[in-house]
C-alpha cells in the first residue's frame, strides 16, 4: 500500500468519519473514489489535495508533499528547493514564540543544558511510533 493509502486510511480512521462524508466534502461524486484512493488503485488527483486535507482535518501542505514525493519524486526533487519549510500555523507560532523570547539567533543562545531541555521538550512533542506514516499530520 502506498504511504498515500496508509495516511489517507489511517486519517480517516482517526477521525471517524464516512467515506460518504469525506467524498462530499472533497467533491468526488462517487464514493468509491475514497476506497480506491485508500487502496492504492488510484492517485489523489493533486487538484483534490486542499479539499481532502480539509476533509482529513491535516496540514495540506504535507499531504501535497506526501502526494507529490510519490506520485512524481523527479518534479519535487526540482521544486522543492523553491519552496522553503512547509510550516503548520502551529509551527510556526513556535517559531515565533521561541525567536521572540531570544535575544540572538538561537544556535548562538542555547547552551549545552539547554539543548538538552529543548530536546526533552521535543521528545515530548512527538507523536507514539506507529507502523504507518503520520504527521501531525495535522
Amino acid at each position: 500500500m502506498s504511504k498515500v493509502a496508509q495516511f489517507i486510511d489511517a486519517r480517516i480512521g482517526e477521525l471517524n468519519k464516512l467515506q460518504t462524508q469525506i467524498a462530499h466534502e472533497v467533491g468526488f461524486n462517487k464514493p468509491n473514489m475514497i476506497t480506491m484512493i485508500k487502496q492504492g488503485k488510484t492517485k489523489l488527483p493533486l487538484d483534490k489535495v486542499g479539499l481532502m486535507a480539509k476533509a482529513l482535518e491535516c496540514n495540506p501542505s504535507d499531504l501535497l508533499r506526501l502526494c507529490l514525493m510519490e506520485y512524481d519524486l523527479e518534479t519535487w526533487k526540482a521544486i522543492e528547493p523553491y519552496l522553503g519549510a512547509f510550516l503548520s500555523a502551529e509551527e510556526v507560532m513556535l517559531v515565533h514564540a521561541m525567536r521572540t523570547r531570544s535575544v540572538a539567533p538561537l544556535e548562538n543562545v542555547l547552551n549545552m543544558a539547554q539543548c538538552e531541555k529543548l530536546d526533552e521538550f521535543l521528545t515530548l512533542l512527538a507523536p507514539p511510533q506507529v507502523d504507518s506514516p503520520q504527521r501531525n499530520q495535522t
